[in-house]
């Protein structure tokens, strides 16, 4: 997949042919999202256009409205993977900035859009705003559509059966409350995060549970706290794994909340390796426990579950 990071770096040329033009904030790529994108390659397939992603590399409210942003679901890097996989051809990523910002709705679609990008269909979700006050919607779409050549297709809503109505803010809502399986369920994957391992205080390898734990930047949105059964994604290989995400109650109550996780049946160096963690299944709330005894022994029951909800005890 092609990414352009500013409207400069767009090549005229390449689109002569025609492209369709998904326009969108996409961050968590979610089922509602991945709906616009099967529409946008089918789209692009049916009359030999370019298929295109439009997007911010940031949220427009960290420009806007930075006190009242929520927190991003992906790393930009995460968001064009994603978009990659879902087959997407070229992605068009821009920052929202005070230049983007002033641009008219109707110059954004006349100039970027069509002339630009040369759009021929033009698809978005029901609830996306866009240009100069957010002013710009899929009616003033239509309203241009003819003049400019392209036609317009909102693409509804997906439909969680628990969740209703798939969306970033409820998928982030899910994430902090710790409901992997939730999330899980309206991104149409496991909540994964990204990081470096890095040498932690080598507690948890004097337990019987050496873990790996995530340091630096850390790209995705990390749950709550508490224990999860999940996997870790290293060098292609995919691992079952408990993970503990919080301070450690027993031992630094008052240190600062982490990443770890123990992989089951691995012992390798892995050492400034870049891995995912991936959390399937929340076992429980973090705790304190007042003896190592009684700690080690909910740690066995962890794995325990870990294995079943993973399938790792099948494996056996």
């Amino acid at each position: 997949m092609r990414v352009f990071e500013s409207l400069a770096a767009i090549p005229e040329a390449d689109f002569a042919a025609g492209s369709a033009v998904a326009i969108g904030k996409f961050d968590g790529v979610h089922l509602g999202h991945q709906a616009i994108l099967a529409r946008l390659i089918e789209a692009a397939r049916g009359d030999n256009s370019h298929s295109v992603v439009f997007t911010f590399a940031n949220n427009p409210l960290s420009y806007l409205r930075p006190e009242v942003c929520p927190l991003p679901l992906m790393s930009r890097e995460q968001r064009i993977e994603a978009l990659s996989d879902a087959g997407v051809e070229n992605c068009v990523m821009v920052e929202f900035d005070e230049a983007f910002s002033q641009i008219p709705a109707e110059e954004f679609v006349e100039k970027i859009l069509v002339g630009q990008l040369r759009a021929r269909h033009i698809i978005m979700g029901s609830d996306f705003r866009f240009g100069h006050g957010g002013v710009g919607d899929a009616h003033l779409l239509r309203s241009l559509s003819t003049r400019l050549g392209f036609t317009v297709e909102v693409v509804a809503a997906v439909v969680d059966p628990q969740a209703g109505c798939v969306s970033s803010t409820r998928v982030r809502e899910a994430i902090l409350a710790g409901d992997a399986e939730a999330a899980s369920s309206m991104i149409g994957r496991p909540v994964t995060v990204r990081g470096e391992v890095v040498h932690g205080d080598a507690r948890g390898r004097d337990l019987g549970f050496p873990t790996a734990n995530l340091g630096g930047r850390i790209e995705g949105l990390v749950p709550s706290d508490g224990v999860y059964a999940g996997f870790v994604r290293i060098d292609g290989a995919q691992l079952p794994a408990a993970i503990s995400v919080g301070n450690n109650p027993t031992f630094t109550p008052d240190g600062q909340s982490r990443v770890e996780a123990f992989i089951l049946d691995f012992d390798e160096d892995i050492y400034g390796s870049s891995i995912e963690v991936l959390f399937t299944h929340r076992i429980r709330s973090m705790e304190r426990f007042d003896s190592l005894e009684s700690l080690i022994e909910q740690m066995d029951a962890d794995v325990v579950l870990t294995r079943r909800l993973t399938g790792a005890d099948r494996a056996e």
